[in-house]
């Protein structure tokens, strides 16, 4: 089997890896005798075991400064019963490099990764094979068998593993599947299927032009960009300098990872504009679905494939709404949905020189993929949501039922279904469109026949990451709270249709913060918090200027509230979630240990509200209450003095019709204010 079989067909529930493995995998993972002796077992001895041991490498490599990862008891039920008995299986734990003391194994924490990385790489490959060669109906051991059991440092019940999800799904033999003859509806849809691929295969050529990245370049804030990048980088430099560096901490973020969130931000707040109806091309004003029409001669030079009408409320203008595909025309009109969106930003993404994919998901949305250099990973990037790096968000948060996703680039295709989803034996369930063994092969001609022009050194580099794309495929995290939000682009009516607002009645619930005095407040007496909502910064003005990105992130409590930008009218506020009737946040503080207490507070706010809107502010400490105006005039208050602890509060409540939710905004400010402080905290303190 040459290299590209291995690399480029998508890990999928039939997946089938041939038993000999390209030279690249040859050469990487060169059998040591602790997974000869591990191979020595039956396929299902050899498959639960290899499950565990993946578990365990793959907690220490996720977590390498984790303690409890790094130490096995020798007597928990598990590993007595179904490693100790298993010959090789101790041994490739000596092997990552734990030693024996007692009753334990134990990886001692200045041991490097390196073997521990080799030994799940190599357990991969062999698990693979093993699983390609499974007879039909054949299942894993374990993946229902003593399913109770938990090996000490797994930490959590993994969600069904896509090598479980694989060993459990019937697979065919070569002979038998040539023995079944595919129905004539399936060749239809796999014929359709090819279709889409081919054409977003070809369509990510453009991205490569050098005119186009040139147009792009010449429109991006590099320079902008990059100083704000470098004050990040700063930051960090500082905070790594604290920190204690062994040989498993993780790399440093570079320059290069740093400018990609700011590029995904500018595009999203200066750059690019969300349609959900067309305005009207005459008066600006609403506009309501008109039907769809052909597209010009001119549209379709641009590639929009279909046109929408809208019909102006207020004058009866028609406006036409290209979908166009060409990301050069997006670079012009710079509006449109997720498809526009990921479209244009991917372009700016290869225009930058990022490695970068465009994702298709085949429930129809699209996003982006950077590689990251430092990390040697792929990354999500969603241009839509302003958000990377969660790429369970649409599982978990949105309730989206995935089946497909293909990631595209100049050099491949890639099934990178099983990143977004922890939830494999579902998707596999609903991956019906085309046989397993047919898209992987589709997908491995269509690689070998795009890479055929690479160098050897490109192609191996495209294989191996892809192994690590598949060690990470085998193994599904579960989602974190950050990727449990709802979708948030769009109106409200257009993603309950699709389906897209999630399922949580909280999506904002931040990790509580507490306020406690450094040395700079405690002897100057006095704590002063800023907040600016135009660049969601909060500033410690007496703590040698201590600032903190991102409203959430020094808040105590958060509830149905979230940041909203209104670029046309080139103003931010914090507002309820739609649909929330109330919402809530809480700023908490602790003088304790500090030798001080409360002699004063003032607070200075800015809200804003419409109709029967409301915003109410509190500042408490136990039963003791201070209700304040919450307005530009501020409050100051001695009714707190002597307290060792407080909690300022802000409520949202009120406001009429489908915008209820606007009708009630705390520190709304306009979006160049960056210099304004639309909440002013003064604590002035004194000794006990």
């Amino acid at each position: 089997m040459d290299r590209v079989a291995v690399a480029s067909g998508g890990l999928s529930p039939n997946c089938r890896v041939s038993s000999e493995p390209c030279c690249f995998i040859t050469k990487m993972a060169t059998e040591p005798s602790a997974i000869r002796l591990l191979l020595t077992n039956p396929s299902s001895v050899f498959l639960d075991c290899s499950e565990i041991l993946l578990r365990y490498a793959e907690n220490i490599i996720r977590n390498p400064k984790e303690p409890k990862f790094r130490t096995i008891r020798l007597e928990n039920q598990v590993v007595r019963s179904r490693l100790v008995p298993v010959p090789g299986a101790l041994d490739c734990l000596k092997a990552m490099g734990f030693t024996q003391k007692e009753e334990r194994l134990v990886l001692l924490p200045d041991t490097p990764l390196d073997n521990v990385i080799k030994i799940r790489d190599q357990i991969t490959v062999e698990r693979l094979k093993q699983l390609s060669l499974a007879p039909q109906n054949t299942q894993a051991a374990g993946a229902s068998t003593q399913a109770t059991s938990q090996p000490e440092g797994a930490a959590r019940e993994p969600a069904p593993s896509l090598v479980t999800s694989m060993a459990s799904t019937p697979v065919q033999s070569t002979s038998q599947s040539q023995a079944v003859q595919p129905s004539s509806n399936l060749l239809a849809s796999e014929r359709q299927f090819y279709a889409r691929l081919e054409s977003s295969f070809q369509h990510v050529l453009l991205y490569e032009d050098p005119v186009l990245q040139a147009q792009a370049r010449s429109l991006i804030p590099e320079e902008q960009l990059r100083e704000k990048a470098l004050e990040k980088l700063k930051v960090l430099e500082e905070l790594e300098k604290e920190e204690t560096k062994t040989e498993n901490s993780p790399p440093p973020l570079t320059l290069e990872d740093l400018i990609l969130p700011e590029l995904r931000r500018w595009f999203k707040k200066d750059f690019f504009k969300w349609v959900d109806k067309a305005p009207c091309e005459r008066c600006g004003g609403k506009t309501m679905a008109a039907g769809m029409a052909a597209p010009t001669p001119s549209e379709e030079r641009w590639q929009a494939g279909r046109v929408e009408l809208y019909h102006c409320t207020a004058c009866g203008t028609t406006t036409r709404f290209p979908r166009y595909n060409h990301p050069g025309k997006l670079l012009e009109t710079r509006r449109g949905r997720c498809g526009e969106w990921a479209n244009c930003f991917t372009l700016l993404c290869r225009a930058l020189g990022y490695e970068a994919r465009h994702v298709v998901d085949w429930t129809d949305h699209v996003w982006t993929e950077c590689f990251s250099n430092s990390q040697q990973r792929w990354l999500h990037a969603d241009p839509c949501e302003n958000v990377s790096d969660k790429p369970l968000m649409y599982e978990a948060g949105w309730s989206k039922k995935l089946s497909y996703v293909v990631a595209f680039s100049n050099q491949e295709i890639r099934d990178v279904t099983w990143r977004y989803s922890c939830r494999h034996q579902e998707v596999c369930a609903r991956r019906k469109e085309c046989r397993e063994s047919w898209l992987r092969e589709t997908v491995n001609r269509m690689n070998e026949k795009r890479q055929a022009g690479l160098p050897q050194e490109r192609r191996d580099e495209l294989v191996r990451r892809f192994l690590v794309e598949l060690v990470e495929f085998i193994s599904p995290r579960k989602p974190g709270e950050k990727e449990m939000g709802g979708r948030t682009t769009g109106s409200v009516a257009w993603r309950l249709a699709r389906g897209e607002l999630g399922t949580q009645k909280d999506k904002t619930k931040a990790e509580p913060y507490v306020f406690r005095l450094s040395d700079q407040e405690k002897k100057g007496r006095l704590l002063h918090l800023v907040y600016c909502t135009a660049n969601d910064k909060y500033t410690r003005l007496y703590n040698s200027a201590d600032m903190q990105q991102g409203w959430q992130s020094w808040a105590h409590t958060v509830q149905g509230v979230f940041r909203k930008e209104e670029h046309d009218w080139n103003m931010c506020y914090l507002a309820r979630t739609e649909g929330a009737t109330t919402g809530s946040v809480s700023w908490k503080f602790d003088l304790s240990d500090s030798g001080l207490c409360v002699q004063e507070i003032k607070v200075v706010t800015r809200c804003q509200t419409f109709e029967n809107g409301s915003v109410s502010w509190r500042l408490c400490s136990g039963d003791k209450c201070v209700l304040l105006n919450g307005d530009a005039a501020g409050t100051t208050t001695k009714d707190l003095e002597g307290v060792m602890s407080f909690t300022l509060t802000a409520e949202l409540r009120g406001g009429r019709g489908d915008n209820a939710w606007q009708h009630a905004q705390l520190f709304r400010q306009a979006l160049d204010k960056t210099e304004e402080f639309p909440l002013d905290l003064h604590v002035r303190l004194k000794p006990v």
